[in-house]
């Protein structure tokens, strides 16, 4: 699910140096606290749904249980605007991770070539790229737009649960719809991401199992 943050402040005076401002020519965000000094200041975080795609091969231990995992990738998304509505910053930050699940399933109803089933686990995730772009507007003018790599790599630790529908069109092949809920525990970075607006996240996955084993 997406998730949003807005928060009203007062902006503290700044002091402006040098004739008509010219010093902050080089540094629109002194430029902004400058003209934004003692009106009402609003910051909004916006973050978008995640979007992960993955690859995973279940081993059957029994005929009713057994274990999967594979790879993952996911591609979080947040924006990012702060001041008044003339004079403003806004951004955007996009982060990469690669992840590894573990989970354990449970086959609890099957019928022919369609199963019902609940499964638990966690997953491992690595930051492993990211960018944000700053865009600096005074007075409704862009001033300055740059961009920058994330230097935090955080690592990410979840446990999810879920209830699922497995309808198997080949042997070991089947597709699967599976609606569930994932707790994510705070990764202890500074970066603003959706996992610590709402650590615990509903969420709908699809996709193709290949199974093997028993």
């Amino acid at each position: 699910m997406g998730a949003s943050s807005v928060t009203n402040s007062t902006a503290t005076y700044v002091e402006a140096v040098g004739p008509d401002n010219v010093i902050w020519a080089d540094n629109p965000q002194l430029g902004i606290g400058i003209f934004n000094q003692g009106k009402s200041v609003k910051t909004e975080y916006k973050h978008r749904l995640p979007v992960r795609v993955g690859f995973n091969v279940a081993y059957r231990l029994t005929d009713r249980l057994s274990v999967e995992s594979g790879v993952s990738y996911t591609r979080l998304s947040s924006d990012m605007k702060d001041g008044t509505k003339d004079n403003y910053s806004s951004g955007s930050q996009k982060l990469d991770y690669i992840g590894v699940p573990l989970n354990v399933k449970y086959r609890a109803f099957g019928y022919r070539r369609l199963s019902v089933y609940a499964s638990a686990g966690l997953l491992t995730e690595k930051c492993v790229s990211g960018k944000t772009t700053h865009e600096y507007v005074i007075s409704g003018e862009k001033k300055k737009h740059e961009a920058e790599d994330v230097a935090a790599k955080p690592w990410q630790l979840s446990v999810n649960a879920a209830l699922g529908a497995q309808f198997d069109v080949l042997r070991n092949v089947g597709v699967y719809v599976e609606p569930g809920v994932s707790y994510y525990f705070d990764d202890r970075s500074t970066l603003s991401t959706i996992y610590k607006e709402k650590p615990l996240n509903f969420n709908l996955n699809l996709g193709v199992r290949y199974t093997i084993g028993k």
